[in-house]
């Protein structure tokens, strides 16, 4: 009998035990547990457990709100009272923290409609009364909001709140006594609380009390210790004073007492990073010994290495933080800016994209992203980048900026002018943006407009170099030469390794046809800086335009040792290479460029031309097709790229297609009107080829291609003597090419000899 007895009880117990309302109940008696010993995660596992039995358990989600809101966390603890009064609309305790959280957020309307209802069933509610009385005076009704904190009192008048909420209406009314009157009756109501003595600090402090101020702000500290707003409040108030000395020590007094609390410890390294910069390396690295596992410590330390050029420390430290936390954005984001620096653009990318992956808005991977995708030569994805990080973060200035290098790239001057209006409300002492502007109105035909951004800049920034050089180059732009000399010299005072200046002075000699003065001028520059890649290119191009090649390629060369990833150093000396009919050479050379910038057409059109120039016309095609990919309206490489599959078997109807977009891009060239005429030609479309030929031969009466190709369309069109007369202008030129030989084919099945 015992037995059954025991089984029975066994039953019931466990059948207790799977009852989902005993279940929820003992997972919310936890969670409350957990919350009044301050352990917020903990009780938010358990709330969230016991709305998983039971997700209309309204009491669940009010207290999950409330350990939302004791963590800051406050989008989610406004779901979760939204979530609480859907539930259970008289839940006032929930509608009261959701008319708080709108006053906080600025949404005073929805606060002070959340208080009426409130009211409307609690007359005498005490915290709603004040959150009207916030709301009215926050919609400008200042006296209903006065009377309105004056009738809190009356609903409670041993509330300190009351007292406080009246005062600081006061205060913004100018009633400074009043005000201050009712922050000593909230002090002797509130002895256990530092929001009286904070107030009156305030207060005094407006008033420029000093001494009275520090009195409410020492004895805050006193109450609550472990309070980090008194400190900060005396700091400021010593700093407001210029006493940077006495604020150091209570930052470095708040370091020492509140070493366990990472807001504490950090008060001097945030407040040296706001305003003593030079001092916040030295602070920071102490922190980081000190507390290896505060992430936020180290990684802004390892910014900071990275701002001071340290990389080889920098990227030891960021390997560590990510060792503990691998998929940390904001390390990652760091560990892409190092790479960046190193300029190992393909590891930077990476970086990037796994950050964007964990964290989608965070501009900075969106930026770092952008600058190696840039590198990389791929413009347009690095432009898209460039958007979504000011879409994410809109006030970014070095986002702006790219922005603006992008938009010249493109000539899209109207985009310019944008984004120089968004850097001058950004940043209205800084140079971009008034340099874009300038820039992006001279483009567009206004001079006047230009000249006015360029001369603020030089009265804002007299010492910047950059108004002086984009000034002169408006100069001469304006045909004003010797103006234009005036404004690079100067600043090339302001900064004699100004490379801007330098190349607008070189411009001038040899506009000047004193190209040995120009050279004298880059060689000087070398003098003072020899190890100067940017220079060597600059000689290297002087000296290819005054027919020094071998001294070109020396130049060249030297460059790209200084600087291997100087891509224009490399194309420049390719063709240097390809004037020497230095075939392999320059062929690696471009191939070393396609390594730097693999989406780069530029690259790709050259490598083109160079397997034409030696006759690989299956190798050139290839290259043509490639840069047109990158770049598929390019006007050039669709001529050749057409020419050549007319001229050995490939599509007349593609060729067709790619005449007619080297056309439309270049409509003035007698390449593209040959180009496209022979491809006519070759549709047997004879009639429509001969007005675009004519037009070549009228623009370049001694090009033997051009000739021959105009006689045939003639043959076709069975005029004989016309065909004659191109067929033999077109021997004339070269009797011993293949096109002339060609020519004379033709020209005997036309009946003429030759």
């Amino acid at each position: 009998m015992a037995l059954c007895i025991l089984v029975s009880a066994t039953m019931v117990a466990s059948g207790c035990s799977r009852d989902p309302n005993v279940r929820k109940q003992k997972f919310l008696a936890q969670g409350n547990a957990d919350s009044d010993k301050g352990k917020c995660p903990e009780a938010i596992v358990s709330y969230n457990r016991a709305l998983q039995i039971d997700p209309r358990f309204t009491e669940a989600h009010f207290k999950l709100a409330q350990c939302y809101l004791k963590i800051g966390s406050f989008p989610s603890a406004y779901q979760e009272l939204m979530r609480t009064v859907d539930l259970q609309p008289d839940h006032w305790k929930a509608q009261l923290e959701i008319a708080k959280m709108l006053m906080a957020g600025g949404k005073v309307q929805g606060a002070k409609d959340r208080a009426l209802l409130i009211l409307k069933s609690n007359p005498t509610n005490f915290e709603a009364q004040v959150v009207l009385s916030q709301a009215d005076t926050a919609l400008k009704n200042d006296k209903q909001g006065l009377e309105e904190a004056k009738d809190a009192i009356t609903m409670s008048p041993d509330h300190s709140g009351g007292y406080l909420n009246l005062a600081m209406l006061e205060e913004h009314s100018g009633a400074f006594a009043e005000a201050e009157a009712n922050l000593q009756k909230a002090k002797s109501l509130e002895t256990t609380s530092i929001a009286p003595l904070m107030a009156l600090g305030t207060l005094y402090e407006r008033q420029k009390r000093w001494e009275d101020a520090e009195r409410e702000f020492r004895a805050a500290i006193a109450l609550e210790p472990k309070n980090r707003a008194p400190r900060a409040a005396l700091a400021t108030l010593f700093l407001n004073q210029g006493q940077e000395a006495k604020a150091d020590d209570v930052l470095r007094e708040a370091k020492a007492q509140l070493s366990d609390d990472p807001g504490g410890y950090r008060m001097l390294g945030d407040y040296y990073l706001a305003r003593k910069p030079e001092k916040a390396i030295a602070e920071f690295s102490e922190l980081s010994k000190a507390h290896p596992n505060d992430l936020t410590v180290q990684k802004t330390y390892t910014e900071l290495l990275v701002l001071s050029h340290r990389f080889d420390e920098a990227a030891a430290l960021d390997e560590q933080i990510l060792k503990k936390s691998p998929q940390d954005a904001d390390a990652l984001v760091l560990k892409s800016q190092i790479l960046n620096y190193e300029k190992k653009w393909d590891d930077s990318i990476q970086a990037s994209r796994q950050a964007i992956k964990n964290a989608p808005d965070n501009p900075m991977a969106h930026y770092q992203l952008a600058v190696a995708l840039q590198q990389k030569g791929d413009p347009q994805e690095a432009e898209s980048e460039l958007s979504e990080a000011v879409r994410r973060r809109p006030n970014f200035p070095e986002a702006w900026r790219d922005l603006g290098a992008s938009a010249i790239r493109r000539g899209d001057w109207k985009a310019l002018e944008n984004i120089g209006d968004k850097l001058k409300t950004m940043a209205p002492r800084s140079a971009e943006g008034y340099l874009d502007h300038a820039t992006a109105k001279f483009n567009q035909g206004d001079a006047a407009a230009a000249e006015i951004d360029l001369n603020h800049l030089i009265a804002l920034a007299p010492q910047n170099p950059m108004g002086y050089v984009k000034l002169a180059q408006l100069r001469m732009a304006q045909k004003r030469p010797n103006d234009a000399e005036t404004l690079y010299r100067q600043a090339m005072v302001r900064d004699p390794n100004s490379l801007e200046a330098l190349q607008g002075l070189v411009a001038i000699d040899f506009d000047r046809k004193k190209e040995a003065d120009a050279l004298k001028l880059i060689q000087a520059q070398l003098a003072r800086t020899p190890d100067n890649s940017a220079v060597y290119l600059m000689l290297g191009q002087a000296q290819i335009l005054t027919h020094h090649l071998e001294d070109a390629e020396v130049s060249l060369k030297r460059s790209v040792e200084l600087d291997g990833q100087n891509l224009n150093a490399l194309m420049f000396l390719a063709q240097v290479q390809m004037k020497h009919e230095e075939y392999d050479q320059a062929a690696a050379t471009y191939q070393r460029a396609s390594q730097i910038a693999p989406n780069d057409f530029r690259v790709y059109f050259s490598l083109g031309e160079l397997n034409e120039t030696q006759k690989n016309w299956q190798q050139a095609e290839t290259y043509y097709q490639k840069a047109l990919t990158l770049q598929p309206e390019d006007a050039v490489s669709s001529n050749n790229l057409a020419y050549l599959m007319l001229e050995h078997g490939g599509s007349v109807n593609v060729a067709l297609n790619l005449a007619q977009t080297a056309r439309k891009g270049m409509p003035n060239h007698p390449s593209s009107a040959d180009t496209l005429g022979w491809a006519y030609y070759h549709n047997g479309a004879y009639s429509v080829a001969q007005p675009l030929l004519e037009t070549a031969v009228k623009q370049a009466p001694t090009n033997q291609a051009y000739l021959y190709h105009l006689g045939l369309t003639y043959q076709k069109l069975n005029d004989a003597s016309r065909a004659r007369a191109e067929l033999e202008k077109a021997i004339h030129q070269d009797p011993g090419s293949p096109t002339a030989e060609q020519a004379r084919q033709a020209l005997s099945q036309t009946g003429g000899t030759n």
